[in-house]
């Protein structure tokens, strides 16, 4: 109970004390508020993700790119791969930078090259938004069925 009452709320990696002026601690609360409302919404804050590169890989696959009018995605973590053992990156993370490169306006095969020449630790800025994801994977699957003549189910 002493913890709870030192701490208001976490909100951008600052910790706003019971002790700050009201004025303060109801900022932190709107903050919060927000936050967690576009957490709900499937919006996030970007996060910095280190994975080794390993033989095999990073251990995930992307979809989109620019040709497809979309953002690339993290569409897979591959079983046993660098992103499951690391357990930071998650299916529908938006991939934002690959060691310090912009894919953010990027061709699928931009992204894939980076990530395939990418060497050691490598760096990745993410943020995620799985509504959106769910979107795009929807459209995908209505241009392949419209595709084949069909609608699908």
């Amino acid at each position: 109970k002493q913890w709870y009452q030192r701490r208001v709320a976490i909100t951008a990696g600052e910790t706003v004390d019971i002790n700050h002026p009201p004025e303060i601690r109801a900022e932190a609360a709107a903050k919060a508020t927000v936050a967690a409302f576009a957490a709900s919404e499937g919006h996030a804050h970007p996060r910095v993700i280190e994975l080794p590169k390993t033989e095999e890989g990073l251990g995930f696959n992307v979809m989109g790119g620019k040709e497809q009018a979309s953002p690339i995605y993290i569409s897979r973590i591959i079983p046993g791969g660098a992103a499951h053992k690391d357990a930071n990156l998650r299916r529908g993370d938006q991939l934002l930078s690959v060691n310090g490169q912009s894919v953010e306006k990027a061709s699928h095969e931009t992204a894939v090259d980076l990530l395939k020449n990418a060497q050691g630790k490598v760096r990745l800025v993410v943020k995620y938004t799985p509504k959106v994801l769910e979107e795009m994977e929807s459209r995908f699957e209505r241009q392949k069925a419209s595709r084949r003549g069909r609608a699908p189910q």
